[in-house]
């Protein structure tokens, strides 16, 4: 007789609770698309410190991608996006009143460009931000 894996049972469990809870499973999604959005672009990341170091944070938090394979990942960098939340929109606030040409988060080709706005979006969508905090919750 073989035994299953018991964190492999416990993945299969915890995934089929996500899926049953779509609006979740979106929401993470969402960061998910968010968090890869904000690592691949460095003036982003470099005005996140700026900002966490002009407004006197503790300590100047970085922006942690999940493996995919692991639940505790996805909850810490959903974590520290959330953690994230107040620092971001001053980010995309600050950049929007910056001339076009100095401006860092909507920036580049039509797509990117496009991607950009997708992403402020999202930053700024009250029901993103609750929906991933549901999220952290249920993990």
């Amino acid at each position: 007789m073989f035994l299953d894996c018991y964190a492999h049972q416990v993945n299969l469990v915890v995934g089929d609770y996500f899926k049953s809870q779509a609006s979740v499973l979106d929401s993470a999604d969402n960061a998910t698309e968010l968090i890869s959005w904000l690592r691949s672009k460095t003036q982003i990341l470099a005005s996140l410190r700026e900002v966490q170091v002009k407004y006197g944070e503790n300590a100047v938090k970085a922006v942690i991608r999940a493996v995919l394979t692991r639940w505790t990942a996805h909850y810490q960098a959903y974590a520290r996006l959330l953690d994230l939340h107040s620092v971001l929109v001053m980010v995309v606030d600050m950049d929007s009143r910056r001339p076009e040409k100095e401006r860092c988060v909507i920036a580049g080709d039509a797509k990117a460009r496009k991607k950009a706005k997708d992403m402020v979006m999202l930053i700024k969508d009250n029901n993103f931000w609750m929906s991933l905090l549901r999220y952290g919750r249920y993990s």
